[in-house]
């Protein structure tokens, strides 16, 4: 069978098939999920039962679903998950042979991408919306105001999965890209770097907490459709990274 014939037997989802079965039979990406939805639920279960906590003396206690920073932090547990699903035939050494498997390379990363997308979105369903909606529910939102809410925690959770799953695939490394996407806040909050809120607001996570309606910072905010345009951007650019790699670095 040569290489044409092979490329028109393989269908786009087989494609997508072969790679969500990579996704969801990873034992990190396994854990990972669990973690986050442990995490999750632990937060939503502290906000339901009431525990407040005091940030200084100056100011009343408040719930942890007010601290939007300590909220959004399972995501970066939540990450490894679209990074495993970009990396991992890279640190395995099984790229050669999925190419070799699926020589259409555009339709491997459409399908790499459409099972990503899969993986998250099914991923999202039993990890974000349960503790969103005990949350919600415990701080009396309304049901016009909890989907608001739930859509836009979606929608972080989903671009931020797809800003991940090309910068690991462009880096080629499942420890490199979490590690910038994590130390990117906390570079931010050492305040080196506040003299220039104008270029930090448009950094992922800035820009994912303001979508979500809760800033780190007064300085970094943005409006809801401007952060959620810069995600979408963030997300476009790195994903057009990833596929010019494949395409053409790893050829």
């Amino acid at each position: 069978m040569n290489v044409n014939t092979l490329q028109k037997k393989i269908r786009i989802r087989d494609v997508v098939s072969a790679e969500l079965t990579k996704i969801i039979s990873h034992p990190v990406a396994i854990a990972a999920l669990a973690l986050t939805i442990i995490i999750n639920l632990a937060f939503a279960i502290i906000d339901a039962i009431g525990v407040s906590f005091y940030v200084n003396s100056n100011q009343p206690p408040a719930t942890i679903s007010s601290f939007g920073v300590v909220m959004f932090f399972p995501i970066y547990v939540f990450l490894i998950l679209p990074v495993i699903a970009a990396s991992s035939e890279y640190k395995e050494g099984q790229f050669r042979m999925t190419l070799t498997a699926t020589p259409n390379r555009q339709r491997l990363i459409i399908g790499k991408l459409i099972a990503m997308v899969m993986a998250v979105l099914s991923a999202i369903v039993v990890a974000l919306i349960p503790p969103r909606l005990i949350i919600g529910m415990t701080d009396g939102l309304s049901f016009g105001f909890l989907i608001v809410d739930l859509g836009r925690w979606i929608a972080v959770y989903l671009l931020m999965s797809i800003i991940a799953f090309g910068l690991a695939g462009f880096l080629r490394s499942m420890i490199t890209p979490l590690a910038i996407l994590i130390m990117i806040p906390i570079f931010v909050a050492t305040g080196v770097l506040l003299h220039w809120p104008e270029i930090l607001r448009f950094l992922p996570d800035q820009a994912s907490m303001s979508l979500l309606g809760t800033p780190a910072y007064e300085v970094t905010e943005l409006p809801v459709a401007m952060a959620l345009l810069t995600l979408i951007c963030w997300a476009l650019l790195w994903t057009l990274a990833y596929w010019i790699t494949v395409i053409r670095r790893d050829s």
